[in-house]
């Protein structure tokens, strides 16, 4: 079980909290986005229990295949479960104290019921400091992986679009990117172009894939827009109709 990163101040709160609950035996509820944490969470507070996907457990409990008393488990996505009340008789006939991991916040009222305390992830926007962390933790991980020199964290590429699972996967192409060149570059957009090229405006379809990264990195090293067109080469009007144009794809 991945331990659960807590160095931004919310992160510490949630920390505390599933401490608390490491010594007090009551049900407890783990929400947020996916690839926030929950189940590494969920996994410190009860760090011996079983984790159990919600619809197997529910099949495994139907076909009356699993014995388990006065232990705690862990389900996983927990709003799966649709026998609601098969699994409450099954807990409360064994005995059983439930920590459950679900993306969302609004349950079945039954299934709310079964829980003393809900705790509420945060999405990584909102744990900076935790971003860090796990980048570093990542990097590691893909130098060892990969037999490769870690490389300087300025030039690691963070994606938290969707949490550690973007992050992760952002760090691994890092990594990547350090063994290709031009050619690699232009072959995986030729190949990512020929298996999505539908319809009849394909060009303009695809000119985000080629504006988009100049854009991004030229905001990132020029401090106005003034210098963006100049080293662009573009004129300011141009160089605004362009960031507006492809807005939703850029923060900048």
């Amino acid at each position: 079980m991945d331990n659960y990163i807590a160095i931004a101040k919310n992160s510490k709160e949630i920390l505390n909290s599933a401490h608390l609950l490491q010594s007090v035996v009551v049900n407890a509820l783990i929400t947020g986005e996916s690839g926030v944490g929950k189940k590494s969470l969920a996994g410190y507070i009860a760090p011996k229990a079983t984790i159990f996907k919600a619809k197997r457990l529910q099949e495994d409990i139907s076909d009356n295949v699993i014995n388990l008393q006065n232990c705690s488990i862990i389900i996983d996505k927990i709003e799966n479960i649709t026998n609601i009340d098969l699994l409450i008789n099954w807990l409360n006939e064994n005995n059983i104290r439930l920590i459950a991991t679900s993306l969302k916040n609004e349950l079945n009222s039954k299934l709310i019921d079964l829980f003393s305390i809900t705790i509420e992830i945060p999405s990584l926007k909102h744990r900076e400091e935790d971003v860090k962390a796990l980048a570093i933790k990542f990097s590691k991980e893909a130098s060892e992986i990969l037999n490769l020199e870690q490389i300087i964290p300025s030039k690691l590429m963070l994606n938290i679009s969707n949490n550690t699972h973007s992050l992760r996967k952002s760090i691994y192409f890092s990594y990547l990117f350090e063994t290709i060149g031009e050619d690699e570059i232009l072959m995986f957009m030729e190949n990512y172009i020929f298996s999505n090229m539908v319809g009849e405006n394909s060009y303009k379809d695809f000119l985000h894939l080629f504006e988009v990264p100049i854009l991004k990195a030229a905001s990132k090293k020029y401090k106005s827009q003034v210098q963006m067109s100049k080293h662009l080469g573009l004129n300011r009007i141009t160089l605004r109709k362009k960031l507006d144009y492809n807005k939703e794809f850029l923060d900048v």
